[in-house]
């Protein structure tokens, strides 16, 4: 670790400490925000604060939970849980206080005099430190680690300013993620708001099947070779590849094939409406590639998801057989679009926005990629921290 001194993180922390749920628990949150927020385990991934799910709690129970108040730059960490959701860890945003953490979720502050947080979150979502903490499991099959454990935490300390240029890089790179990741979330939801608007004047009702060429995947899991393009399968489309997911190196039509932007719809199991956007992959059976012809691919799936529901119930009540559709579903189910002129009309203005979808989903990809190639490098003193703040300049540009 290029010489730096190793510390603990209770030689740099100010307070190392966990919540409660309120007494009551769930059944008690408040169906809104009136002051305070409560944070969850599901609210903290690695480096990203997710908000769905936060819970609002009364001043009163919040007054209970005042030792645990959460500040600025406070670092969150997760010390129990599974091993998806054990160990994540990331910086509390200011938009979401003021809020406490509940017992799944301690805080690390840190002494800004002595360390600088985003370098200690960067430390503690290093590759490498994850096995480490897991290695103080004390929670036997569930995994979980102690206010002790946490302060034992071993890690090396360069400079003050070399801390703060690290933590920064690493900082830039997630904020552009962060606003790409918005942009995915909202461009769905504002498309659907046009269209929505637009359907009140002469809508145009359709059958499902007239919106685009419905092309099912084949059986390629059989004798995969375990390398070359992934086989898409529903378990897929659903949590992403996994240690489970299948490679083959067979040949299929380009029907058959998925790449980036091309819509999937899983139509057995749990139904469902995907856009893929990771590499040419092969489609598996079960799962539709769908292939816009006589309307834009932004209104196919828009116009897909606002019906999924309705095969989901046909699916459901298929109690003597795994639930899924038929393509006479497809015919037999119709869903309103726009008339030929406001559809031109929104064409010029959704269009471009689909296509912007895709590229923040792409540059989100590859800033991954860099930050996790940067991350080890910068903590291990490999690269030096000005080379790496413009690389970063250049990737975000």
């Amino acid at each position: 670790m290029a010489g730096w001194p190793e510390v603990s993180i209770s030689d740099i922390a100010t307070k190392v400490g966990s919540g409660a749920t309120p007494r009551g628990g769930a059944e008690t949150y408040l169906p809104e925000r009136v002051e305070y927020a409560l944070v969850r385990s599901q609210n903290v991934l690695d480096r990203r604060f997710d908000p769905d799910g936060l819970a609002y709690i009364s001043n009163e129970q919040a007054q209970v939970l005042r030792g645990v108040f959460l500040q600025p730059k406070d670092v969150l960490l997760n010390i129990t849980g599974d091993g998806d959701t054990f160990g994540r860890s990331c910086m509390v945003p200011d938009s979401v206080l003021p809020a406490c953490v509940n017992q799944h979720v301690s805080i690390v502050r840190v002494d800004p005099a002595k360390a600088d947080p985003d370098y200690v979150l960067a430390y503690l979502t290093h590759p490498a430190v994850k096995p480490y903490i897991a290695s103080f499991n004390s929670g036997g099959s569930r995994r979980a680690v102690t206010k002790g454990h946490i302060e034992s935490f071993r890690l090396p300390l360069p400079p003050l300013e070399s801390q703060q240029v690290i933590g920064r890089v690493l900082a830039a790179l997630d904020a552009k993620m962060e606003t790409n990741a918005r942009l995915v979330q909202v461009v769905p939801d504002l498309i659907r708001a046009r269209v929505l608007s637009a359907l009140a004047s002469e809508p145009v009702l359709i059958s499902v099947a007239k919106l685009a060429k419905f092309v099912n995947g084949g059986a390629y899991t059989k004798g995969a070779t375990g390398t070359g393009r992934m086989v898409v399968r529903i378990a897929d489309l659903n949590s992403g590849p996994g240690s489970s997911t299948v490679y083959n190196d067979i040949e299929v039509p380009d029907d058959k094939t998925a790449r980036p932007g091309d819509i999937l719809m899983s139509w057995s199991g749990s139904l469902g409406v995907y856009r893929w956007v990771l590499d040419e992959a092969i489609v598996n059976q079960h799962i539709f590639k769908v292939l816009p012809t006589d309307f834009p691919a932004w209104l196919v799936f828009d116009r897909l998801d606002a019906v999924i529901h309705i095969f989901q119930s046909v699916a459901k009540d298929k109690a003597t057989t795994m639930g899924h559709i038929q393509r006479g579903h497809l015919e037999s189910t119709e869903v309103e679009v726009p008339n030929p002129g406001q559809l031109a009309i929104l064409g010029d203005e959704l269009g471009p926005l689909w296509r912007r979808l895709l590229v923040a989903e792409q540059e989100n990809r590859r800033l991954t990629r860099l930050r996790d190639a940067l991350l080890p490098a910068l903590l291990s003193g490999q690269i030096r921290v000005g080379v790496s703040e413009h690389q970063v300049s250049e990737a975000i540009a």
